[in-house]
């Protein structure tokens, strides 16, 4: 009697997960499942942090332009009308008047004055202009390089999240299957209570197991819920937007985390180890920080140089052309009261004396390149150590992998005898369920270290510089 008790339990167990697993394939207008290469493609078009990269870039590169436009002529022009209301009086010896000993004031010029020129200035020779035509051009280059920083950084922040997803979604899943396998139990369980074939005591443990699974779960959704928000504004996709990430080993928790898929789907193969590239000569080209820093040093070196061509000359090109009227009465249609002068020149300009300006801005500048020069050697030590770090890091999550792979497969045949026995009377409920639990812990161990696996590799993609090979992977 007993035994057919417990048979009823197993077999309504498996009905119970077969019914969920129809449920699930039954839905219809499932969400969109993203890749890691098709989230990483989204947020190229989409993020944030990259349009204002973008911008920044292209002010940038207005910039250039607008120091190349030095170099073109300067035209301007004026218009200027003038009703002087009271003229300016002039004080003159008496003696031009008849009147010596005395001083007469006269009033000087015409009630009405008009004038409308075009300046003209054209550099010749100005060495400091063309060495801040090339800081410019290397201000540009030194966007784009943010730009690409930028971008690496999102690829290794959208890596990461992408992985933590993963991992909530195996935890999820393997949390939901065994609420299900608990609730099952537990309805049979109240039954042989009922006709003292189980001890109360049992039923209870069970129940407060079913509590504590629940509360897990709650906290296991939230979680998902947080990082997908996450996920999704580092993207740049809306929150109200539904989505699935790509993961043969996370069942169907999907956005809303409440599908279950197969209940024991075969764990995924641990990828093969990638070998840390070949940097025995102590230099990593590719590594964005590097290019910055070397990049920073070139305009600081330019900005030196501008300043001590700030000593030499420089000389212009200038020209004036113009119109002016003078006359008691507004008469702008009488020729004889308008004049037009024009002029042509050269202007050159000498630097004397500043004070001393000049050449404290020159140590400034050169103590700002020491500290670039320090940076780059510090980031070149620094890119070493993350390269090392990075390696032994995948090699130990490697190992870590595989190891919980191993052990579930293990967990996983524990329980299958367990359950075995368990149908015929000889294995406890008590027993059943440790056997159980620790089968669903070794599942999240291995989806925990093939997630940290993942991550370290794309730990040692950042130190080597090739996080941008992600996006066509």
């Amino acid at each position: 009697m007993t035994n057919t008790r417990i048979s009823n339990t197993i077999i309504l167990s498996c009905l119970l997960l077969g019914g969920i697993s129809l449920k699930g394939k039954a839905q219809e207008a499932a969400p969109a499942t993203f890749s890691l290469q098709e989230c990483l493609q989204y947020a190229v078009q989409n993020s944030y942090e990259l349009h204002k990269a973008k911008f920044q870039t292209q002010e940038a590169e207005a910039g250039y332009r607008e120091a190349q436009s030095s170099l073109l002529p300067q035209l301007n022009g004026a218009v200027s009308a003038t009703d002087n209301l009271k003229l300016a009086t002039s004080m003159f010896p008496g003696d031009m008047f008849g009147m010596p000993g005395e001083y007469i004031g006269v009033e000087m010029g015409v009630k009405y004055g008009a004038v409308a020129g075009l300046d003209l200035e054209q550099v010749v020779f100005d060495a400091g202009l063309f060495t801040g035509i090339k800081m410019s051009k290397n201000a540009g280059e030194l966007a784009l390089l943010k730009s690409r920083m930028t971008e690496e950084e999102l690829i290794y922040s959208i890596g990461n999240a992408f992985y933590d997803i993963t991992y909530s979604q195996n935890l999820l899943k393997n949390n939901v299957e065994t609420l299900v396998i608990m609730d099952s139990i537990y309805t049979m369980m109240a039954l042989q209570v009922a006709h003292d074939v189980t001890r109360e005591i049992d039923l209870n443990r069970m129940k407060v197991n079913i509590s504590n699974m629940r509360v897990d779960i709650q906290k296991t959704r939230a979680t998902f819920s947080q990082q997908m928000n996450y996920l999704k504004v580092l993207m740049g996709m809306p929150l109200e937007y539904h989505f699935r990430v790509d993961d043969d080993n996370a069942g169907d928790a999907g956005d809303g985390g409440g599908d279950v898929g197969a209940r024991h789907a075969l764990p995924l193969p641990v990828p093969p180890l990638p070998f840390p590239t070949d940097n025995s000569n102590g230099s990593i080209p590719n590594r964005t920080e590097l290019l910055i820093l070397n990049k920073e040093k070139s305009v600081n070196e330019l900005e030196i140089r501008q300043l001590r061509l700030g000593y030499l000359p420089t000389l212009s090109l200038t020209g004036s052309l113009g119109y002016s009227f003078e006359n008691e009465k507004l008469t702008l249609g009488n020729s004889q009261f308008w004049s037009n002068p024009i002029a042509l020149g050269l202007k050159l300009s000498v630097p004397i004396f500043d004070g001393g300006t000049r050449r404290h801005q020159i140590r400034q500048s050169q103590f700002r390149l020491r500290q670039v020069e320090e940076d780059i050697k510090q980031q070149q030590q620094t890119s070493q150590s993350d390269l090392q770090n990075a390696g032994l890091q995948m090699q130990v999550s490697y190992q870590s992998a595989n190891a919980q792979r191993e052990n579930m497969q293990v967990a996983e045949k524990s329980y299958r005898q367990g359950v075995m026995l368990y149908e015929e009377g000889l294995y406890s409920i008590t027993d059943l369920l440790d056997t159980e639990k620790s089968y669903r812990e070794a599942q999240s161990a291995y989806a925990y270290e093939l997630s940290n696996y993942h991550k370290s590799i794309i730990e040692l993609k950042k130190s080597e510089g090739t996080l941008n090979t992600l996006l066509n992977k």
